[in-house]
């Protein structure tokens, strides 16, 4: 009788094993089941891990690392990309033609971009002003509250010199009420805040009067920059009230109370 390595009489049909080496009913064949798939990174971008995204990831992992770099007797961590740039104006500065023409066409590209974005910016600030300034100067004339839109448009300032915008206020609902709250308790704390002005002065080596004072002065602080804040606003509302037309009708008052009485 023929045999196997591990003395298994054959099949004369290799479709039918034996019995005792077929599946058994009720269980898999393959107890471990399917290997899984390695999930694809999403950090990878919309290629699924292609060479080019994991090459770009890895590009910029390396250009945002930490590298130290060695300035005379100080030593600092910079990013890789700015130690680089660091390192093409050492050479432009020394008379590479090359280093130096690729740093003006970085910083030529760099400056065309910051210009369209402060453009943009400067566009979209002068927009936000015209559309809703006109919304709370109603409200002032009609003797209202100024309505819920946050930034007030008199605390964005716009620096044409410069290209800047800025935001001297709040600038959400929740922001307003608690600079509200944060303002009454400076207001409160003013009588305090003099008494230990004047307790200090008569003796400044006091370090509790010194602790006390310091965070009264923080609240003082905020006051200051909301006297600020409405004194610009106020300053505005003049303004707009000197080139504002008059309205027919007050023009029409004015008229008759300069004109002469009847005889």
């Amino acid at each position: 009788m023929p045999s196997t390595k591990d003395s298994r009489t054959r099949s004369s049909n290799y479709r039918k094993p034996p019995v005792e080496h077929q599946f058994k009913k009720g269980r898999s064949g393959n107890p471990k089941g399917r290997p899984r798939k390695k999930p694809v990174r999403s950090d990878l971008g919309a290629f699924g891990g292609s060479v080019a995204d994991r090459f770009g990831a890895m590009a910029l992992e390396e250009a945002t690392r930490l590298v130290t770099v060695r300035e005379g007797d100080k030593v600092t961590e910079i990013p890789a990309m700015q130690a680089l740039i660091r390192t093409m104006f050492k050479a432009a500065a020394a008379g590479d033609p090359k280093a130096a023409r690729q740093l003006m066409e970085v910083v030529a590209r760099a400056e065309t971009e910051r210009a369209e974005v402060a453009k943009e910016v400067l566009q979209r600030a002068a927009d936000y002003k015209e559309k809703f300034g006109p919304i709370f100067e109603l409200h002032e004339r009609e003797g209202r509250d100024p309505p819920p839109i946050y930034p007030h448009p008199d605390d964005v300032i716009i620096d044409d010199s410069i290209g800047e915008v800025r935001i001297d206020g709040p600038t959400s609902e929740e922001q307003a009420g608690a600079r509200k709250a944060v303002s009454a308790v400076a207001i409160e704390s003013q009588r305090r805040f003099l008494k230990v002005e004047a307790a200090l002065k008569k003796d400044p080596t006091n370090r509790k009067l010194k602790r006390e004072f310091k965070e009264l002065k923080i609240y003082q602080d905020i006051l200051a920059v909301d006297s600020e804040r409405n004194a610009r606003h106020e300053a505005l509302r003049i303004s707009r009230r000197a080139v504002r037309p008059t309205p027919p009708e007050q023009k029409r008052l004015t008229a008759d109370d300069d004109s002469p009485d009847d005889a």
